[in-house]
């Protein structure tokens, strides 16, 4: 029994315990209970009404770092706060505690930072359950400044001890404060952020089942503190020489402040797959900037220290071909919201998309399948299938919409522009990550446990359609990548269709390492309805696949032998890029989505097909949440069925808004539509709705203007009413819609008014 307790103690002490890299020793008279608590210094509490307020904004984005606290300018140093206390050899302790009332998290920035050979500092919480330090001279950055990790509460103790040898030699000024107003870290109470921590719940850790695979990718991410009171990922990069050197790629958005007070916290993971806590106690304190460049969105750091050997951490490859052809799948691995590392997942080929803010395109991922991004995961890096890193996140709408993602894109800047777009060594990667000029644009990561000599991988399966209109025989067409060292002159691989037998593919040829084959199956025929085809290997040069990994992919699809068909309608405001909609299932998967218009697009228009039975839901969203409409253009959108009836429009909304589209008898609605007279048309001061004798029991009218706003409505009208009046006088000249709602089922028909 005692020997359970000492272990639980030790295990509760590590989970509190957090430190940079630091240099041993241990604070005046620690853990003595008769230690008296220094003065407190108390700083101003920022006002976090206007910071909740820009948050509720900022959090919609990735393009800005995620911030998790209120950073308060100071002035308080050895020679004015704090307390000195001279021992009996001569030596000195300077203690100073600061408080910032109702914080959940401390920090803060020595922006001087001067101490002498055998000075130390050290920094806790009052209950003495964490301890950053010590902090030596070998601290030191070449700026003469340090950024110091979090420490859990509202107060905080800082002491530094001198020896008595250099008494008067050492000087530290404190600058600034964090007041952490948002938990990160689970620092403070892990019970508060629940099963999945501070990221949503679609968010999958990375050592989760599906993270197996890649292992020595995610030891290179680390989670950043940026200028003290904001988050950002990233992640160590191999070089040419392999030397060690502790190069660290981030995204250029979250350069801010001074870089060597940034904090790299590694390793924060959950060691399980429900778990939301992990170490903090793996960090290192300060960088040097190297390169940067908007154009690509990518910082390249030096780490001041290289991470110690304890903590295990892998320098990632990279691919700088840049070849849309060679990328067949991608993943991420990132620190959502300051949260353990997750990661997400692209099974498709992510391809180059125009953005409003590059000169040239970004990788684009058009949908997560599994996983998502969020704010604090921006610099994380995107690899391909081959685990090298091809991009750095940038911006994107993608979030989780409870258990599952919202459907929402993400894009990256691409690494292979970063490598050479601009003129000097300050703006581009090849000269820090190629400085034996080898000329080499494909890295390995430097543990390079993953290299198979006949490894190929199963891209994307194409010339399928996610919707089939017809169900037409169509030969669907495999992308093959050799992801081995040795090149591969003969593969075979199989496909099955909704479970039959499966049918061979054999190839020949010559396949040179990351190099791609397209290779097509036989003809197929898919069934009304949902269908499925699995595509396996089976072989690579006459043997079995070294690699396990990416040897089975699928493709899902449905075909509708007699489909509905709807077109979507959009004319944007002055601000399309703001615009983007689903048509999602009731149960939530995405069956088609539009997203990534540019300033130049005025107008929008793509028919599409649906199955005949179920319902569908059409949301439309304004990442600003202004709607299309009214202040900035008179953005609005139409839906259309297959009939010619507009069956939603509108323009005028917040964030989003969303209709159900049902699949209507067509002989019932045909005979509304066809009974429904409007007259005159165009109208002047009078017109009417006429039903021709038919009858229609509680007739539900609305009139909308085209930016969707109702104008008029008539509820529960009956058959006797005859012809019904509408107040086209009071109205404006312009294009109405004329909404009929009866017996289940709608009809809109456009009604033009002028004088």
């Amino acid at each position: 029994m005692k020997q359970l307790l000492t272990l639980a103690i030790a295990l509760l002490a590590s989970h509190f315990v957090s430190s940079q890299i630091s240099h041993g020793g241990q604070p005046y008279n620690w853990k003595k209970t008769h230690t008296a608590e220094p003065a407190y210094r108390t700083i101003s509490t920022p006002d976090l009404r206007s910071y909740e307020e820009e948050d509720a904004t900022n959090d919609q984005y990735k393009d800005i770092p995620y911030r998790f606290g209120a950073t308060v300018a100071t002035n308080m140093d050895l020679l004015n706060s704090g307390e000195w206390t001279t021992l009996g050899n001569g030596d000195k302790v300077w203690r100073l505690g600061i408080e910032s009332l109702g914080a959940v998290s401390l920090n803060f920035e020595f922006g001087t930072y001067q101490v002498p050979e055998g000075g130390k500092v050290f920094v806790y919480s009052p209950d003495m359950k964490q301890l950053n330090g010590s902090f030596t001279n070998e601290n030191t950055s070449p700026e003469g400044s340090l950024g110091v990790g979090l420490i859990a509460g509202d107060k905080m103790v800082i002491e530094y001890q001198e020896p008595a040898t250099v008494v008067g030699q050492g000087y530290l000024k404190i600058t600034s404060v964090t007041h952490g107003y948002r938990e990160i870290m689970h620092l403070l109470d892990e019970a508060k952020s629940g099963p999945f921590g501070n990221s949503g719940n679609c968010n999958i850790n990375v050592n989760c089942p599906q993270g197996a695979p890649y292992g020595d990718q995610k030891r290179s991410v680390a989670l950043i503190v940026v200028g003290t009171n904001a988050i950002c990922s990233g992640s160590l990069v191999n070089n040419t020489a392999q030397n060690g050197v502790p190069y660290f790629l981030t995204a250029n958005h979250c350069l801010g402040g001074n870089v060597s007070n940034w904090i790299f916290y590694f390793n924060h993971e959950s060691a399980s797959c429900a778990g939301n806590t992990g170490p903090t106690n793996q960090s290192v304190s300060g960088a040097t900037l190297k390169a940067s460049s908007a154009e690509s969105d990518f910082a390249l750091l030096e780490l001041n220290n290289a991470p110690p050997a304890g903590y295990n951490v892998c320098y990632n490859g990279w691919d700088a071909t840049d070849m849309t052809s060679s990328v067949l799948s991608a993943y991420g691995i990132h620190h959502p919201s300051g949260d353990v590392k997750k990661i997400c997942f692209e099974n498709n080929a992510p391809f180059h998309q125009n953005m409003n803010t590059f000169v040239n395109q970004t990788w684009y991922i058009n949908q997560w399948e599994l996983g998502v991004t969020e704010g604090g995961s921006s610099g994380s890096p995107l690899f391909n299938q081959s685990g090298r890193v091809i991009g750095m996140l940038s911006g994107g709408l993608a979030a989780c919409a409870g258990a599952v993602n919202n459907g929402q894109y993400d894009f990256y800047g691409r690494f292979g522009v970063g490598w050479d777009f601009g003129n000097t060594a300050a703006s581009r990667l090849r000269d820090w990550l190629d400085p034996i000029n080898s000329g080499a644009l494909i890295m390995d990561n430097s543990c390079n446990s993953n290299t198979f000599e006949n490894d190929i991988t199963l891209g994307a399966i194409n010339n399928i359609p996610e919707f089939l209109c017809n169900t037409n025989p169509i030969t669907p067409q495999v992308t093959v990548l050799n992801t081995g060292t040795d090149a591969v002159t003969a593969f075979t691989l199989n496909y099955s269709l909704n479970g039959a037998a499966p049918v061979a593919i054999n190839w020949t040829g010559t396949l040179a390492p990351s190099n791609v084959v397209n290779v097509n199956t036989n003809q197929i025929t898919p069934q009304n309805g949902s269908n499925e085809l699995v595509v396996n290997v089976v072989n690579v040069n006459g043997s079995a696949d070294q690699n396990s990994v990416g040897n089975t992919n699928t493709k899902s699809f449905d075909a509708f032998a007699n489909p509905a068909y709807i077109t979507v309608n959009i004319q944007f405001d002055e601000y399309p890029e703001e615009t983007s909609w689903t048509i999602t299932t009731l149960g939530g998967d995405v069956v088609y989505s539009g997203d990534g218009y540019t300033e130049e697009l005025g107008t929008f228009s793509e028919t599409y097909c649906l199955g005949a039975g179920p319902c569908y839901i059409f949301t439309i969203f304004d990442s600003w949440g202004d709607g299309m409409c009214c202040e900035f253009g008179d953005g609005s959108y139409t839906l259309i069925d297959g009939n010619g009836t507009i069956v939603a429009f509108g323009g005028q909304f917040g964030g989003e808004e969303a209709t159900e589209i049902c699949s209507l008898p067509v002989s019932v609605q045909e005979n509304l539509m066809a009974s429904m007279k409007l007259y005159p048309n165009p109208a002047g001061n009078d017109a009417y709705l006429d039903f021709g004798g038919t009858v229609w029991n509680d007739v539900d009218v609305t009139m909308y203007d085209a930016m969707g706003r109702a104008v008029w409505t008539l509820q529960g009208a009956g058959a006797t009413q005859g012809r019904i009046t509408l107040p086209t006088a009071t109205l404006q000249p312009g294009i109405y819609l004329v909404q009929v709602n009866t017996d289940g089922v709608q009809a809109v028909q456009k009604l033009i008014v002028q004088r």
